[in-house]
């Protein structure tokens, strides 16, 4: 044998074996860091929780060297291993090439094993202030959720196959995903479904230990909070990759992998409102319980769908066997929540007198109904063409009946949005309905403006005025912070002081004006969108909304791993090029390049439709109102989640409840 192919044969061998080592390793670790983690829990010796702790470590570790193998094989073009081959060839960008790692079945499991490995890891070390009992059945339930994730990764799919015969080439990533948005929004949905895991396991470890109070809350609101910023990034990270790539002039298309992103996200937003109740007034215990495993199965629910393909949609992987093991591990996971829950039911009364309805914990316990309605309109949306087809009469769930379900539901949430963040704890008297008048006031102005400038929609009536009243609110409450900054006194250093005091109410303050401007903005680019399609020969104009364009010509250009169909043109002295795309080594698969030219006000979108014969070029030319909206708003949440989630963590002890209420209340 020749020495290259002798050092090759090597190569090949080591990186498989190494990366399969390192994930049975892996999985033996976690194996034995689950079981021994519930057994020293149960009899509470410390030394062995330790010790179990330590083992998830280890398998974090293994989990790590696994994946920087992955990716050394992926950067080196290492064909050998069959992940390499189908996901990425020679012509493609190293920076697309890297991305390859979670662009696959099997590299995105072992992504998702990573991040619940990394933030796992972060979330045990600090686990000791909950007690040993509660902090090793948390290392055990990670624990237990690792193996599942790597007895597949071993068994099922493991992305260090060899091949038997190591091709010159790879077959490349498919065109849709050669785009920089490849780069950004898989990542972070994935890392976002893995990151729901950590607070289930300390909701479940606090079930399972008979510890009903706050404490879990306090440790993993971090993780929550994270995992919901994450999962925020990651949907409008989605929908503007969509918006950018598909060429279809829309973003959100209630798609079944779309909408088992949203569940979880919804889920946990009704935990982050109803936890300030528990830790405030020691109520909502079940609501949090419950809502905290909602979420995670709803995210194993979309992993199911996504993995098994039973569902049509753009984004699922191909039917593979994947899929049983994750029906089996979701049916696991619903019937240890549901037995857990109904075990400890008993402990999960509040005690005390209920709050009254006008107040605070009476708006968060009307929230979650709420988001838990918009969670069912959109779980039967998704299901029912699967459901309908088992008895032979397939239904399609188009637009129009979430629009109708959903959104009598988000109006609603809208105007809590607005009214919420006023209302106090306790009774609302006098203050709190005065309070009210200045979202009223916004509300009421936007409406006489919508209506005076011709607007006749019902949503956009709601969903516009309802958005500007929830700003109004954000800015009143930080006017009423600045105003009582100056009467302390101490200047910018003082006011900079209360801010970071108090940053978790201003950081959902600033993450409700972020949703805020999200809803102006879809419901501007939905119900004001204007689309023509036009033919024009080189030279010509044609006129969509006051905005006109010039098509200028035609051209065909060459690149590394694709040639492309270039239209011309131009608006306002801004050139556009709206392009089709042709890869020829992935057997002629085409895609559309759309051009769009940006701006506060709206976004004209150009997409080709091709080139005829007579020199002439078609175009699809849709007019966006307040597109770049949406966009700015999901800034502005992420920026509300990392100041609520920045400095220094202050623990909230939970209020016990008088066992026999006094006449005014329980405090």
């Amino acid at each position: 044998m020749p020495v290259a192919l002798l050092d090759d044969f090597i190569h090949v061998v080591i990186l498989a074996f190494l990366g399969s080592g390192a994930l049975l390793a892996g999985l033996v670790m976690a194996v034995f860091s689950a079981l021994l983690s519930f057994w020293a829990g149960r009899v509470e010796n410390r030394v062995m929780i330790q010790v179990g702790r330590r083992a998830f470590y280890a398998t974090a570790a293994m989990i790590f060297i696994a994946s920087a193998l992955l990716e050394t094989a992926l950067v080196t073009h290492d064909f050998s291993l069959a992940y390499v081959a189908e996901h990425t060839d020679l012509s493609t960008p190293i920076a697309l090439v890297a991305a390859g790692f979670y662009g696959g079945q099997e590299g995105s499991l072992l992504y998702w094993a990573l991040i619940l490995g990394i933030l796992g890891s972060a979330s045990l070390l600090a686990s000791a202030r909950l007690g040993p009992r509660l902090a090793a059945y948390a290392a055990g339930i990670m624990g237990a959720i690792a193996s599942f994730f790597l007895v597949v990764l071993v068994m099922v799919a493991s992305p260090f196959d060899v091949l038997a015969v190591t091709p010159p080439d790879g077959l490349g990533l498919n065109p849709v995903l050669r785009d920089g948005g490849m780069l950004i929004h898989p990542p972070v949905v994935l890392a976002g479904f893995a990151a729901f895991a950590i607070p289930f396991s300390f909701a479940a470890a606090a079930l399972l230990a008979g510890r009903f109070d706050a404490s879990w809350i306090a440790h993993t609101r971090r993780f929550a909070l994270v995992a919901w910023g994450l999962q925020s990034a990651g949907l409008l990270l989605g929908m503007w990759w969509a918006y950018h790539v598909l060429g279809w002039g829309g973003y959100w298309g209630w798609d079944p992998v779309e909408n088992v992103a949203f569940m979880p996200w919804l889920a946990t937003t009704a935990y982050l409102h109803s936890s300030q109740v528990q830790e405030r007034r020691g109520r909502l215990r079940a609501w949090n319980f419950a809502l905290v495993i909602l979420a995670f199965l709803l995210v194993v629910f979309g992993t199911f769908i996504v993995r098994s393909g039973i569902v049509p949609s753009v984004h699922t992987f191909a039917v593979s066997a994947i899929g049983p093991w994750f029906l089996g591990f979701l049916g696991l996971c619903i019937v240890f929540s549901i037995g857990l829950l109904a075990l400890r039911s008993g402990g999960l009364r509040s005690g005390g007198e209920a709050g009254p309805a006008v107040s605070r914990e009476g708006a968060f316990a009307l929230q979650n109904l709420l988001l838990i309605g918009v969670i069912a309109v959109v779980f039967w949306g998704t299901m029912l063409p699967l459901v309908s087809g088992l008895v032979g009469q397939e239904r399609v769930v188009g637009v129009s009946y979430y629009e109708r379900a959903a959104g009598p539901l988000f109006v609603a949430i809208l105007a809590l949005m607005a009214a919420g963040p006023l209302i106090p704890w306790r009774h609302a008297g006098a203050p709190f309905w005065r309070s009210l008048v200045w979202p009223g006031a916004t509300c009421a102005l936007v409406l006489a403006t919508l209506l005076a400038g011709g607007v006749r929609s019902l949503p956009a009536l709601f969903g516009v005025p309802l958005s500007a009243a929830v700003a109004s609110t954000v800015i009143y409450e930080y006017i009423r912070a600045i105003g009582r900054w100056r009467r302390a006194g101490g200047g910018r250093a003082r006011a900079l002081a209360l801010l970071a005091r108090r940053r978790r109410r201003y950081g959902a303050y600033l993450a409700h004006l972020g949703l805020a401007v999200v809803v102006v903005g879809l419901a501007a680019s939905h119900f004001w969108q204007q689309e023509r399609d036009v033919t024009m020969r080189p030279g010509q104009q044609a006129t969509v909304a006051g905005y006109t364009l010039t098509y200028r010509g035609s051209d065909t250009r060459e690149l590394a791993d694709h040639s492309e169909l270039v239209a011309a043109m131009t608006l306002g002295g801004k050139t556009l090029e709206p392009a089709r795309a042709t890869y020829a080594g992935l057997g002629g698969q085409s895609l559309t390049h759309v051009a769009i030219s940006s701006s506060p006000i709206a976004d004209v979108y150009v997409v080709l439709a091709g080139i005829n014969s007579d020199g002439s070029a078609s175009f699809r030319i849709f007019v966006n109102p307040l597109v770049s909206w949406i966009w700015a708003g999901g800034a502005i949440i992420i920026l509300g989640v990392i100041l609520g989630n920045a400095g220094s963590r202050r623990t909230v002890a939970e209020p016990v409840p008088a066992r026999v209420a006094s006449p005014v209340g329980v405090s």
